[in-house]
């Protein structure tokens, strides 16, 4: 089989017929002469394609150096034209090879002897270019210096360009990917020349930081052609994590291992306008989907809350659907590099501190609309939403911390605004639950501190079942804001059975009598006591305040009832005279030198240094406390000593005949 393959030439043709036979190759050409100029060429071809390379250079320059020695009159000036065009066909087609075999060196680890023939060609033709120079540089034939080294770097650089996936192989979406096989085909490559081709060129070639800054320019080309469009919000990750991180690391790093090369001898990959526009589109992201996006979330969710009343869910997923949003982008900008990830997380916590004011409101409208009877009687619903709303205050809480900790200097008014807006929530769901327990168990209170309270515990009895009731559902609430529900409420409890306490709806006149309410306010405070804490209630210190009391009520000698009044107002600094006069009261004390020795441990405490250490406490409980019973018992006290003179003088004054009179009863009987 033959083929005729034709060599243009600028002034004709060279026609050649070629054998396929790749074991004995022989070029056969018919020329317009057969003079020894065209056997030459002819030799030469023959010897380029068998890739013995240095012969056919030394070939070439011979001819080359015959051209500039022939006569330049203008009777051989077409004929110098032509061979000297010979001579660049021939160069053309030796670079042809010399180029194939630069490719194909990485490919073939038997290549090191045809590649070794291209070093020495360079080389030469090196040498020849120094020739030139010294000669002057005016050689009428043949376009010197040839410059092949440079040639040889151009060629790597093609090698490269050629050998990696090219732009058309890039999907919307799936930059990843490409950029994986972008990665793979760079390290397999700079691999293949470090161990196939490096130690073959001459040290001061440099050979393999030429491969290397190859192969980094094809990669910059593809990444500029990649941004010249816009690029989807995963795709720009994956490039900037790729700039910063992958190609660091996971390319020049593995290369740099068996060969090492200074990094600064490299350009960027993209210019730095590029990258900042690709951060800036990061950004944009994130603003478009803390405002659009979840503000049509936080819709949603409001329309779900009114069509769902009628069933009790104590968890909704809006905080897991927000974070999910945002936490890919605070995830792979984190990633990227610190930069990036601190004003992401500043763009997240800017929207989020807006988000969550909206949502406050809404939650608001939601109350008041249910407090006002708009959506109906849905007790059940409305507890377990308000908790679910609540429950959706920590995850936020946490997330925004983790947004505040990039960079607190810059993020602390949006991270209080967004503290702000959950503390109003949490705080109105809290007195919203804790004030329908105590609509249920008000009426109980009532009935606390009367006479037939010392032998009924029905009352209490009654609070108790309430609370734990109420509780089976409270429980549903999560931490931290459960431990504010079940303090507050304990409080609550704690704080109204002081009120019924300082009534004074009942007066000790014996002993006995005051042995039996101090038990009665002992036993129902330990059952306060144990409750909360079945309950895990954090205010354990409120437990103490009835027992101190029990003991004021029934200690006989006013030292230990001095002392007893200065541990109370020392663990409860908001307590008053008036209020420890009540107890007095109660306990039926109405000698007045006796009440002053003991109220003025109060104000002693009260002026005393401690007094300003003990108001630092978070301890307000008596404050709420309003006193109502110690003028009264003051006057019934009075009212007593009064009775008891006037029926003295009435046992000695003579009867009057007039109608019966009802029988004034004891005092005691009366309340």
């Amino acid at each position: 089989m033959w083929w005729r393959p034709n060599l243009e030439l600028r002034e004709g043709t060279l026609d050649a017929e070629v054998s396929t036979d790749a074991n004995n190759p022989v070029v056969l050409f018919t020329c317009w002469s057969s003079d020894t100029h065209n056997a030459a060429v002819l030799e030469i071809l023959q010897l380029v394609k068998r890739r013995d390379l240095l012969l056919a250079d030394s070939h070439i320059q011979e001819l080359e150096q015959e051209c500039n020695e022939e006569d330049t009159s203008a009777s051989v000036k077409d004929s110098e034209r032509r061979k000297a065009k010979d001579v660049e066909l021939l160069y053309e087609e030796l670079q042809k090879e010399l180029w194939a075999v630069v490719r194909e060196s990485l490919r073939t680890p038997t290549a090191g002897p045809n590649l070794g023939l291209v070093v020495q060609v360079l080389q030469q033709e090196e040498q020849a270019d120094k020739d030139w120079a010294l000669s002057g540089g005016a050689v009428p034939g043949g376009p010197r210096p040839r410059q092949l080294k440079q040639r040889w770097r151009e060629a790597v650089e093609e090698a490269a360009d050629g050998s990696l996936p090219q732009r058309a192989e890039f999907t919307a979406g799936e930059l990843d990917g490409y950029l994986g096989r972008l990665r793979a085909r760079v390290v397999e490559d700079l691999g293949a020349a470090n161990r196939n081709v490096v130690s073959i060129y001459p040290e001061e070639y440099q050979a393999f930081l030429v491969y290397v800054q190859s192969y980094h320019q094809a990669v910059a080309r593809r990444l500029e052609a990649i941004t010249d469009s816009q690029l989807e919000i995963t795709d720009i990750y994956s490039l900037l994590n790729w700039l910063h991180n992958v190609y660091d690391s996971d390319v020049l790093g593995t290369v740099c291992i068996t060969s090492p090369f200074s990094r600064s001898q490299l350009s960027p990959l993209l210019p730095l306008e590029t990258v900042d526009r690709l951060q800036l589109d990061c950004l944009n992201s994130v603003r478009a989907k803390v405002t659009t996006e979840l503000s049509q979330v936080l819709d949603e969710e409001e329309k779900r809350w009114m069509e769902t009343l009628h069933i009790e869910e104590f968890h909704i997923t809006l905080a897991k659907t927000v974070m999910q949003r945002l936490q890919v982008d605070l995830e792979r900008s984190a990633s990227i590099n610190q930069s990036l990830g601190s004003r992401v997380a500043q763009c997240c916590l800017n929207g989020l501190a807006d988000f969550l004011y909206s949502f406050q409101r809404k939650v608001d409208m939601f109350h008041e609309g249910m407090q006002s009877g708009m959506f109906g009687d849905n007790e059940d619903g409305y507890v377990s939403k308000t908790i679910a709303l609540v429950n959706c205050c920590p995850p936020f809480r946490g997330f925004v911390q983790r947004c505040a900790q990039c960079d607190p200097s810059v993020g602390e008014d949006s991270l209080h605004r967004a503290n702000k807006a959950l503390d109003h929530i949490v705080q109105q769901g809290v007195r919203v639950l804790a004030e329908r327990l105590y609509l249920h168990i008000r009426p109980f209170f009532e009935r606390l501190v009367k006479r037939k309270w010392i032998s009924n515990s029905e009352p209490y009895d009654q609070i108790e079942a309430l609370i734990k009731d109420h509780f089976k559902k409270y429980h549903r609430m999560d931490s931290p804001p459960y431990q504010l529900l079940v303090a507050e409420v304990h409080r609550r409890v704690v704080m109204e059975y002081l009120r019924s306490v300082m009534r004074g709806r009942i007066l000790c006149t014996s002993m006995k009598m005051r042995k039996r309410m101090a038990g009665r306010l002992r036993d129902e405070g330990t059952q306060i006591k144990v409750l909360f804490k079945d309950l895990e209630s954090p205010s354990s210190w409120l437990d103490s305040a009835l027992s101190h009391i029990s003991e004021i009520i029934q200690l006989e000698d006013v030292p230990s009832v001095q002392m007893e009044v200065g541990v109370l107002v020392r663990e409860f600094p908001d307590v008053r005279k008036k209020h420890v006069s009540a107890i007095l009261n109660i306990r039926g004390m109405t000698r007045q030198s006796e009440r002053q020795e003991i109220l003025n441990i109060v104000k002693d405490l009260e002026s005393s240094d401690g007094g300003s250490a003990r108001l630092a406490r978070d301890r307000g409980l008596f404050s709420e406390v309003p006193v109502t019973s110690e003028v009264h018992c003051l006057n019934v006290g009075l009212s007593r000593v009064a009775l008891t003179a006037s029926s003295c003088f009435t046992a000695l004054r003579p009867r009057r005949r007039k109608a019966r009179t009802p029988v004034q009863e004891n005092p005691d009987d009366l309340l």
